[in-house]
């Protein structure tokens, strides 16, 4: 599958910049060693671009008397808010530069967190770089770094930006509402294992794309789409995904073969064989017997194998 190359969004710490308040960095090796081979990272920091400078005094986020939200020095008292406020603007305009699909972040940063303790409450919201990234583009996959220490976790952002991508190479150019329909079609496995009715009302926008303008379509599309991937799966779905595609193997497939994929699909179920194995094992067989309809599911090659789980 020729896959569009998505661009992701990275604070910069997490690449091993010292850009930290305390002078240092939050090296991910995932994202530096592994992610970096596969997506363009567009690496900001937000107070580092207020020249802040590095080392700084830590800042923190607290409430006006009138409930505003300021940025705070943590040792001075200083407003920071306005000097923050540019970096975040610097840091979006270099996001800006070309198209966005996903964006990691340092969890608990002031700037960065998509939820930051407000000092004095018992309230957590989204860092200043987080709140103006999200009103801007809110179908921009967003993660703390810190969550995706998690494989499933890592797995489901590596999958949605991939599908961003997808997406997004679909409508930056002209597109017919068949081409729509195409790639609805392309991503019905991998919609399922997300659920079922996030997929069926996006199959009845696509049934009624006629009745809407093409931009506001693009739009609406996206919005739906991006939310349907944000739900959880499950081993079940997934195993229900690997039997309906195994099912278009039955005719031309001999029966000893056809057995053989029947217990792969029922060892994973079983937590006996990795997903990424068996999803190799249907794109071969669909190659091989040229089952176009198969072969063409995303969800047999959602993003670069070496992204997905092992579970």
């Amino acid at each position: 599958m020729n896959r569009p190359l998505p661009r992701v969004g990275v604070s910069r710490c997490l690449l091993g910049e010292a850009v930290r308040y305390d002078g240092d960095h939050r090296r991910q090796d995932w994202i530096v060693s592994h992610l970096a081979a596969h997506v363009e990272l567009v690496a900001v920091c937000p107070e580092f671009s207020a020249g802040l400078g590095a080392p700084r005094e830590p800042v923190h986020l607290a409430r006006t008397p009138a409930g505003g939200l300021r940025v705070r020095g943590n040792d001075s008292g200083r407003d920071f808010t306005a000097a923050l406020e540019r970096g975040v603007a610097c840091s979006l305009e270099r996001l800006r530069q070309g198209p966005l699909d996903g964006c990691l972040l340092k969890a608990r940063s002031p700037s960065c967190g998509l939820a930051v303790e407000v000092m004095g409450g018992r309230e957590a919201v989204p860092g200043v770089f987080a709140a103006a990234l999200k009103a801007e583009a809110p179908e921009v996959v967003r993660a703390e770094a810190d969550a995706l220490e998690d494989p499933a976790a890592r797995e489901a952002f590596c999958i949605r930006v991939f599908a961003r991508a997808r997406l997004r190479a679909l409508f930056s150019g002209p597109w017919t509402r068949g081409d729509l329909a195409a790639f609805h079609a392309r991503e019905k496995m991998l919609l399922l294992v997300h659920g079922r009715p996030a997929y069926t009302r996006l199959g009845r926008l696509v049934a009624e794309a006629g009745r809407w303008p093409q931009k506001a379509l693009a739009g609406e599309y996206t919005r739906r789409f991006m939310a349907a991937l944000a739900g959880p799966t499950t081993r079940g779905r997934h195993v229900d995904a690997l039997q309906h595609l195994a099912g278009h193997l039955r005719g031309p497939l001999d029966p000893l073969r056809r057995a053989q994929v029947r217990e792969t699909i029922e060892d994973y179920r079983h937590g006996r064989c990795p997903r990424p194995r068996v999803l190799a094992c249907l794109r071969a067989l669909a190659d091989e017997l040229e089952l176009a309809w198969v072969r063409r599911q995303s969800y047999l090659d959602p993003c670069p194998p070496s992204l997905l789980s092992r579970g």
